[in-house]
């Protein structure tokens, strides 16, 4: 090229690229030639996924060794993929270089029907606890110290060497992360690369795109809505460079079934109101716009595109610059943490917004976000640079419960949301997604003072994470704009924490009782159906717990906050 694709950007593209880059540089491992992991808290682990995305912004940036090393990081992820054409991971990439390799030779994945993996999900927790049970009965196998729970994940533990167990021994999503770039790379680079990179990538490509095809039709694995844009897209591009007339038929009747479901449900889908998979779905989207082949696909990704930011502007609060709940699937309830959608919005709006676009676990993808760029609907752009009023938000939406039976893994939910001047709630009806990302009851508020505070309801086996997925757990709320009503239920034989999340500075533990909260900005009088609850006080952060002993406490619980602006009611 006789100019860096760099210096072709505007410079809030070019500011992403270079505080990107400076970020991943620093994170690069010269003797293996990959990233460290920057989403993982032990950062001496390897990221595949990242290093492919620090290849491609070398490409971008280009300077002085740049395309040098953006090759053997290539290569070096190249090395990693699965070719075994009967496995269930198929074309997919290890997510570490010292992964180890999955389990191969037990599972006739592809004769089975659809939701194999949600039955013997089941099946196994049967066995477990029967396992449990006959142990137990036989008192000389079973002493006393011994730990059912640590027996369970015995029991886990051997079938997992033996069935290749999803996002255990190997993530299923890789393939289609790694060939979003690769399609980019081919895009726009290919003339940078050399013809032995770019044929050893084209073969790659098809393994890849075929294992995605065959997971997609055997639907053993069900693919939220990230990897379903990503599947078709992959499928559509890699359809015609590599003349699959079959793939390109099936890209193409996948994306007339996504834009049927999008449209049917007013602009939404299963993956909906979630800070963290609408920053992947926006940049895919963006490929759509930038590299679909057809006019029909440019034209299905255009569509979703300015649906889907006109969604994003419904619950976004310019004030608290944030999106409101309830959220079907995040990490964080802060829009800057583990997700990419402040750099959406910094492009959108320009100089002076910088601080959107912070350093987090999303940022190794924003040179590709710079290199798409942005097309928000004119009519969605003022509620970005402006609270636009008080509003009550209702949206419908077909949820995708992953890990249940697929007869019946499809459920129609509302996600109702109040968007105030100082703030917002989030109410979730209709779900049972056992997805312990799925929030269905927050609140985001501000004091007088700019300080910013959020409330969440999780759930969690006790002793373990929240972010995992739960069987027999299910919420149902309501709100207006002062009053937030939930609903739980809870059919599992398992101990279970239902708890209230609260986040913000200045959080004191005398301020909580069973049926008054005073929080700075917020005050919440509580009526309780449900056990008494325990306080746990951390840094800027406290749990409010009601804890679900099968048994013992009762299997619903109902919580109704009616909420009042501090009126001074803390001690001083």
């Amino acid at each position: 090229m006789t100019q860096r694709m760099v210096e072709k950007m505007s410079k809030e593209q070019q500011y992403l690229v270079n505080q990107s880059m400076l970020m991943m540089d620093s994170f690069y491992d010269k003797e293996m030639d990959l990233l460290r992991s920057f989403e993982e808290e032990d950062s001496s682990q390897h990221s595949t996924r990242a290093s492919a995305h620090y290849a491609l912004g070398l490409l971008i940036r280009n300077e002085s060794g740049d395309v040098e090393r953006a090759i053997r990081v290539f290569h070096k992820v190249l090395d990693v993929q699965y070719d075994a054409p009967d496995e269930i991971y198929h074309g997919t990439f290890a997510t570490r270089p010292n992964e180890l390799h999955p389990p191969a030779g037990h599972y006739a994945w592809k004769s089975f029907a659809p939701g194999t993996a949600y039955f013997l999900e089941r099946t196994f927790e049967k066995v477990s606890a029967q396992f449990i049970h006959k142990l137990q009965e036989e008192g000389s196998l079973l002493t006393e110290v011994a730990d059912p729970k640590q027996l369970k994940h015995l029991f886990y533990s051997a079938v997992n060497q033996i069935l290749p167990p999803v996002w255990i021994s190997y993530d299923p999503n890789w393939r289609e992360f790694i060939a979003c770039v690769c399609v980019v790379v081919t895009a726009e680079f290919a003339e940078l690369m050399p013809e032995t990179l770019m044929k050893r990538m084209d073969h790659a490509m098809e393994l890849a795109v075929q294992g995605s095809i065959e997971r997609r039709l055997s639907d053993v694995i069900p693919m939220n809505t990230n990897i379903e844009l990503m599947h078709i897209f992959i499928t559509h591009y890699y359809g015609h460079r590599l003349n699959r007339t079959e793939w390109i038929q099936h890209s193409d009747e996948q994306a007339e079934g996504l834009m049927k479901e999008f449209e049917q449900y007013d602009g939404t889908f299963a993956e909906f109101n979630t800070t963290t998979y609408y920053g992947v779905d926006l940049s895919v989207l963006g490929m759509y716009r930038k590299y679909g082949l057809t006019e029909r696909l440019v034209e299905i990704g255009h569509r979703i595109e300015h649906g889907l930011w006109n969604n994003i502007a419904l619950y976004y609060n310019a004030n608290l610059e944030n999106l409101s709940g309830p959220f079907s699937r995040a990490y964080d309830m802060e829009m800057r943490e583990h997700s990419s959608i402040g750099v959406f919005i910094y492009l959108l709006l320009g100089e002076g917004y910088e601080y959107l676009t912070g350093i987090n676990c999303e940022s190794g993808h924003d040179p590709l976000i710079a290199l798409l760029g942005v097309d928000v609907p004119a009519e969605a752009v003022p509620y970005f640079k402006a609270h636009q009023k008080d509003r009550l938000v209702q949206k419908q939406f077909m949820e995708l419960c992953e890990r249940n039976d697929p007869t019946s893994n499809r459920n129609l939910c509302t996600a109702k949301a109040w968007v105030g001047e100082e703030r917002m709630i989030g109410a979730m009806s209709g779900s049972v997604n056992t997805n312990g990302q799925m929030h269905p009851a927050t609140i985001h508020w501000q004091t007088e003072t700019g300080e910013r505070y959020y409330l969440r309801l999780i759930r969690r086996e006790v002793g373990e994470g929240w972010n995992s997925h739960l069987r027999g757990v299910t919420f149902d709320a309501d709100l207006t704009p002062d009053s937030l009503t939930i609903d739980v239920e809870l059919d599992t034989a398992e101990e279970i924490d239902v708890y209230f999340e609260i986040r913000g500075p200045s959080l004191r533990q005398e301020d909580i009782t069973p049926a008054l909260w005073q929080f700075p900005g917020l005050t919440c009088t509580v009526k309780a159906e449900a056990p008494e609850p325990s306080v746990l006080m951390y840094v800027n952060h406290v749990e409010i717990i009601y804890r679900y002993v099968p048994g013992t406490t009762a299997n619903k619980m109902r919580f109704e906050l009616t909420l009042h602006e501090d009126n001074g009611m803390r001690n001083k």
